[in-house]
């Protein structure tokens, strides 16, 4: 299985219509293209959503798992103040998601998951995955990969709580795992902003329950969340193996569920 493409995009239709719709789960990574501060690049949120999504693809092995092209702009309206941001509206991002199912439920597919790497779609997807399952009749999952890996964030992180919310720690680290040739860790700058509330903390390992909406030239003084200089190649290496890890352990035990679980009783 190894050997077999993971691309949707690399198939051609008649290898596709040949694959085993009960044993075929079709991951959809999604992110954002925004501000990662002045030493990441502006892809940083959808590259590491669909590099664990192809790792994931080759990880799995009770399951065919094809990777769609990527939903490369996510919802980003509080980095608009930097350039470079693209935003797209919620009932857009929305509209890409539910066309994308709308494509391929008539083919027959019926497994799919997507994998979120931008914070500020997890509103939007929650509110989109039910759309889908109201006006199309699956139930799609969907997780952000850090949320699958709190445990391993907190053993790993050595900056304050704080320290790892966007540009970070966390995410520098991965960058320097997965391709140290973009980071330029000369520009990269600690940006502890204040926290409005004590219950507003900005944090992969340990958020507020308060959500302020952010605007990210107001709260930060260079589009950085936290401290990136305390991130290494190694910290990036561990992060990323675990949420490959957890992802397919996730695809993996969903295998048993049929199509009518995966589907609304009204179709």
């Amino acid at each position: 299985m190894s050997m077999q493409r993971i691309e949707w995009e690399k198939l051609s239709w008649s290898q596709i219509a040949e694959l085993d719709r009960d044993a075929t789960t079709i991951v959809i990574p999604t992110g954002a293209i925004e501000q990662h501060g002045p030493h990441l690049t502006v892809d940083t949120d959808i590259y590491n959503a669909d590099a664990i999504s192809r790792a994931v693809a080759r990880n799995v092995s009770n399951q065919r798992v094809l990777v769609a092209p990527p939903i490369w702009w996510g919802t980003s309206p509080h980095h608009l103040g930097f350039p470079g941001t693209i935003s797209l509206k919620n009932e857009t991002f929305t509209n890409i998601l539910m066309d994308t199912i709308a494509s391929l439920k008539p083919h027959g597919f019926y497994r799919f998951l997507i994998v979120n790497g931008h914070g500020g779609n997890i509103g939007n997807l929650t509110a989109s995955v039910s759309k889908i399952g109201e006006e199309l009749g699956i139930s799609i999952p969907a997780l952000s990969y850090w949320q699958t890996i709190t445990d391993v964030l907190i053993a790993v992180g050595e900056s304050e709580i704080g320290g790892m919310g966007h540009a970070c720690e966390m995410e520098t680290s991965l960058a320097l795992y997965l391709r140290p040739e973009d980071v330029d860790m000369s520009q990269a700058i600690i940006d502890m902003p204040n926290q409005p509330t004590p219950w507003s903390c900005i944090d992969f390992r340990q958020p507020g329950f308060l959500n302020i909406p952010l605007d990210l030239k107001r709260d930060s003084k260079a589009g950085i969340i936290g401290n990136p200089l305390l991130a290494t190649k190694e910290k990036g290496e561990t992060i990323f193996n675990a949420a490959v890890d957890r992802i397919s352990q996730a695809i993996s035990g969903m295998a048993h569920l049929t199509k009518r679980e995966l589907t609304t009783s009204r179709y």
